[in-house]
This record gives C-alpha cells, structure tokens and sequence, in this order.
C-alpha cells in the first residue's frame, strides 16, 4: 500500500492555478493507476476545476474506460510495427506519445474541459517488451484552440533510473500536474504557508560518484582499475560510442586483453560502488573488444545523433566519455610553452612536461533558444547547412567574451534571424554538456513578434521559418526525429 499521494505542490499548485483562471481539467492514465485523480481530488476545493478521470490500464479491454468511444478505442490498438534497426523498447515508447496524445484531445473535447491530461507508460517492476527494464511515462495536455477542438499543447517522456512500481507512479504523477501547470502558464510560486504537511522535496542522488578524492590516490586507482567488476565505456576517434542497443549504452566488463589501453576514471556507481572507466579505440584496437564474442550485439554508433536517445544515467556517461576523449585530442601540448603534456589524476588531468602546467577539460558557454511568437501557437525554428535536409532546430550560438547568458540569446536571435525577442521573456530551462568539440548548452525560451520580417544571415543558416506547434508536435513523433 502506498504511503502517501504524489507530492501535495505540484497539485495544489495545479488546482489553485486553475481555480483562479477559472478553467477546468480531466484526466486519464494508464500506469499512475489513478494517482493523478485522487491527488487533485486530495486538494481542497478541487470540486470547482476537476470534472473526473478515468484509468485505463490495459488498453484492448478498456473502452468502456476511454469514454466507450469505439472509434477512440480503435485508434489507440493501432500501433505501427518498428521501423528497420528501432528495438522494441523504442517503438512501444514510441506509441505512448500515440496513445497520450489521442486520449487527451479525445477527454478534453467530449467532456467539455478547458484542459485535458493524459498518461500513459510502464512503472514496472516487470515489462512488456523484455528489453525495457527501467520505467517511463509519457504525459500529453490538451487544451481547446481557437476553433474549440482540442489540440495538443504540451507532450513529454519521463524515464526513471528504476524499475520500482509505487515510486514511478509518485514519480509520473509529479511530473503531469506540474506539466500540466507549466503549459497552462501557473506560477510556480504558490503560497503554501497554511500547510502543516507541505511536501519535503527530495533531492534526487546522481547515479555516478565521480569520486573527485579519489583522482589523486595512485595506488586506489590502481586497485579501481584491476577489479574484474569494472565497467568501461568504450568511445572510437572521440566521436563514437559503443552501444548495446538503441537506448542502452554499453559497459563491458574489464578482460585482460583491455589492459594495455589507456583509461579514464570517470568514477563509481553510487549504489554499488563499482568502478566505471572510459577507454579509447581506433580501427586497429577495436579487436581487443571482442565483438564477435563475450560483447557480441554491441556495436558503435554516432554519439552526437544517438546519445540522446539515451536514459539520462547512460547519457551522462557517454557524454562525460566523450569529453575525456576529444579533450585529449586536442590538448597534446601546452598552451603556455608548448611542452608535450601528460595524463595524471586518473586520465582526468594533464601536466606539462617543460613548464609544469596542469591544465582540465573545459566547457565553452553555447545558448540554445526556444523563440516562440506570443500567442503560443508558433515556434521559429532554422536550419543550418551542416544539418540534414528539412532538419530544423532552435537558434543555437556560443556566448562571446563579456557578454551574459541573456545578451547572448537576444544578440544571437538578431543576427541569424533578424528578429528581436522580447527582453522581459527571456528564461532560462535547463542545461546539457555538448561535447562536439567542448560546448555546454545552456537552454532557455523566449518570445518575440512574429508579424515582423525574418532576415537571414545566409553566413549561417540555409533557412528558418515560424513552424505551427501541431507540425512541430507531429514531426516530433517521428521514429529517429
């Protein structure tokens, strides 16, 4: 039995935001097995803004909970066969942005509701299919446009480093209600004071311990090193990294052959302490690997293109490999006197060998912009000529000496695009490391006007235009997008 609902904030903030909006929600989930609808119900005064949910765990028996819509019903059982080289795990997370985005437009328009929520993944702790072992949900939210039909506002995958049942359901509903209030433009900031038992927030444990004390004990290192449990993270040329399958990144284990290649503390996994290396290939080294045998099924795949396919855990990893990797590359030398330099501290460090400089890996600051118009219903996206065809991304640019964050999002937007995005929107969202060579990108959203004319730096970018949000949504969907 559960100890407790979902978290109370992101509920109430839910609750309390709709409220003073006046707006109204549903819900349906599928794995949360009803914790979405009974922690809103758990608020206060959620009778004036919640209409009712349904749960709709197994889908081909569940129509009379999808609002007995045959049609609806149909839809969702349509799942495409995986594409050529996608695992299975892929294509069935691939048809819960299907199955969530279908439900939510579908409880929104025929329960007559302002918003709609919807859920649908695998908690675990057993899965259909075998090769997914850790859980994930994605969540939709529906809203009405400016026709009245329902369409679809927000869409996101949760992945959970676990495969534990009653802490993925506390975990997936957390994330639709605060989802749903983010779309919805709720404050975040909600007055708790009145609550007795507001909720603690949890900070989560990184899954790897870079261990940093253990960088300069030698003799550790060594016995780290030697323990037949070690993992390795094994990258090619600094730019690919070796797979188990599409969204699980390979760790072999340490083999005798492997000694003689250069490795790379990266650290310990925190749960059990086991040591984690990177080590380098190239073409004629790849055969100590043994893929043809104790490693048979993994291959190497484009770490720029297939890393972010990956759980967070593996992503942080590959990525964290890969910086050691290009790092080394490049830094062979010196940049004081030129002097050839050396890896100390576990592969982590180098030290030259005229001056005796020490010098780490660096991270060059990039922003990347969501620029939205101000309605919402539009997003500038570009392409630049290194890109694919019709491959469109956000406006992206390295930070220059002396400028912040913020000055970089407005300058950049100006000189590719031509546009000026509205100084007080500008936001900051998350960030990521980007090791391609060594940027760390720095996230952030925006609005501007999109009436006004583009002008393209063609220096640049081949084009960019303002793109719906249903054709962004759509695109996004795609297998490999």
């Amino acid at each position: 039995m559960m100890s407790r609902l979902a978290s109370k904030y992101p509920f109430k903030r839910l609750v309390e935001g709709l409220k003073e909006q006046g707006k109204t929600v549903a819900v349906v989930e599928s794995c949360c097995g009803g914790l979405i609808n009974a922690s809103i119900m758990a608020i206060p005064g959620s009778s004036q803004v919640f209409y009712g949910g349904s749960v709709a765990y197994n889908t081909k028996q569940a129509q009379k909970f999808l609002m007995n819509d045959s049609e609806l019903h149909s839809k969702l059982l349509q799942r495409p066969p995986p594409a050529a080289g996608e695992s299975e795990a892929s294509n069935y997370i691939q048809s819960k942005f299907h199955w969530t985005a279908e439900t939510a437009k579908a409880f929104c328009e025929q329960n007559n509701v302002d918003y709609a929520i919807a859920e649908g993944g695998a908690s675990g702790p057993t899965f259909r299919p075998e090769d997914l072992d850790k859980g994930f949900s994605v969540i939709a939210i529906a809203g009405k446009g400016k026709d009245g039909k329902a369409e679809i506002l927000a869409q996101d995958l949760i992945r959970s480093p676990h495969a534990n049942r009653q802490e993925n359901m506390k975990l997936f509903a957390d994330a639709a209600a605060t989802l749903a209030a983010d779309t919805i433009g709720i404050p975040a900031a909600v007055d708790d004071s009145d609550s007795n038992d507001q909720a603690m927030v949890e900070p989560s444990i990184p899954s790897l311990d870079r261990a940093t004390p253990l960088r300069t004990d030698a003799a550790a290192l060594e016995q780290l090193e030697a323990r037949e449990d070690a993992k390795l993270v094994v990258i090619r040329n600094s730019n690919d990294c070796l797979f188990s399958a599409d969204t699980q990144l390979a760790q072999i284990r340490n083999s005798e052959q492997l000694q003689e290649l250069l490795k790379t503390f990266l650290g310990l996994e925190t749960d059990s302490g086991i040591p984690i290396f990177g080590i380098e290939v190239n073409e004629e080294s790849e055969a100590l690997l043994d893929l043809e045998g104790e490693n048979n099924g993994c291959y190497f795949d484009n770490t720029r293109t297939h890393a972010p396919l990956l759980s967070p855990e593996d992503y942080e990893l590959a990525l964290y490999a890969t910086a050691q990797s290009q790092w080394k590359r490049t830094h062979k030398f010196c940049n004081i006197c030129g002097g050839e330099t050396h890896l100390i501290q576990g592969g982590t460090a180098m030290k030259c060998g005229g001056c005796g400089a020490l010098s780490w890996p660096r991270q060059d600051p990039s922003i990347i912009v969501l620029i939205t118009n101000r309605d919402g219903d539009k997003a500038l996206l570009a392409r630049s000529p290194r890109h694919p065809d019709k491959v469109h991304t956000a406006i992206a640019g390295f930070v220059e000496a002396g400028e912040t964050f913020e000055m970089a999002v407005m300058r950049e937007a100006y000189e590719e695009t031509g546009i000026r995005v509205d100084p007080d929107s500008i936001e900051y969202l998350s960030s990521q490391p980007w090791p391609f060579p060594r940027s760390s990108m720095i996230g952030f959203r925006a609005t501007a006007n999109d009436t006004l004319p583009l002008n393209i730096d063609t220096d640049e970018l081949v084009s960019a235009f303002w793109f719906e949000k249903d054709s962004v949504m759509a695109a996004s969907q795609i297998p490999g997008a």
